[in-house]
């Protein structure tokens, strides 16, 4: 099921219950997949690895920190930072076959956790479009040399 067609149904508390069941086949499939790899010999491991910017829904301390932690969790992939501003997160995976897959499973996996933290799941939206970050000049911290 692709992140755009996953929509949460049901009371709350059972959508609280089937993210934990399905997060935890999820973790078993990413852990067997590390260990698997990590077992292979040297050159024909299937790592490659990357780090890539993921849109992102959530809005709260609470929804930032969960699916920051989700990811992390989750073997193979680790959240490296998040803009809040600009609603990204950045993630490092270690199987990355294409930008899109891997921000399809992380988008996927935060819509299924928003979807059961959030008594009205609500919208769901994300930006389109890559935000243009300039640097400021902060002159209270003086001229660095």
């Amino acid at each position: 099921m692709s992140a755009d067609t996953f929509h949460p149904r049901g009371p709350w508390i059972w959508r609280i219950i089937t993210f934990l069941f399905w997060y935890a086949k999820e973790f078993i499939l990413a852990n067997t997949r590390v260990s698997l790899d990590v077992l292979r010999p040297k050159g024909r491991q299937k790592m490659s690895p990357a780090i890539i910017a993921v849109p992102a829904a959530s809005e709260s301390d609470a929804e930032w920190t969960m699916i920051s932690n989700f990811i992390t969790l989750t073997p193979g992939t680790l959240t490296l930072t998040i803009s809040r501003e600009h609603k990204i997160l950045y993630v490092h995976g270690m199987f990355v076959d294409s930008r899109e897959a891997l921000v399809a499973e992380i988008q996927e996996m935060e819509n299924r956790m928003l979807g059961a933290m959030r008594r009205k799941p609500g919208d769901l939206s994300r930006p389109v479009e890559a935000p243009v970050v300039e640097p400021v000049d902060d002159p209270e911290a003086g001229d660095i040399q």
